[in-house]
């Protein structure tokens, strides 16, 4: 069996840098990687008519979600001193459902929450619960105390 891998959703929030230092920190008690997995969805928006094209990221030129997720990374691992590499991976699609996909091939799944309570969750539903539900591996949530 190769090295343990642990998974860690990461979106850019405060929560999900905590979970990512958290990771960090577990790789090296366990002698694991970490991959860090950004999902993102963007949906195409109308530019004003004189285009009449579909631009994807609206008006203005957003950064690429992979550069996103690289400062996350690297702004994560200045503060864990000899933390293994990390693996970056950026899909497009659902975080909840992606990161339990991804989940198949680790050993534990480490996502932050911001804490909003039942009422939100229950209608909207959070990638922290949904992850809770489908992942294959072991989950560790990050609670909003957590965040620094």
């Amino acid at each position: 069996m190769g090295t343990p891998v642990i998974l860690v959703g990461v979106d850019g929030s405060a929560p999900s840098r905590a979970a990512l230092r958290w990771a960090l920190q577990e790789s090296k008690r366990r002698g694991a990687t970490v991959e860090a997995l950004l999902a993102h969805q963007h949906e195409p928006v109308f530019v004003p008519a004189t285009s009449m094209a579909l631009h994807p990221y609206g008006e203005r030129p957003q950064r690429h979600p992979a550069e996103d997720l690289h400062a996350a990374v690297e702004q994560a691992r200045a503060t864990v001193p000899d933390a293994p590499g990390v693996t970056e991976t950026v899909v497009a699609g659902n975080a909840a459902h992606e990161l339990a996909e991804a989940s198949r091939r680790a050993e534990l799944l480490v996502v932050g929450t911001r804490g909003w309570g039942a009422v939100p969750q229950a209608l909207l539903g959070s990638v922290a619960a949904r992850c809770l539900r489908h992942a294959e591996c072991p989950v560790v949530i990050i609670p909003p105390r957590a965040v620094r």
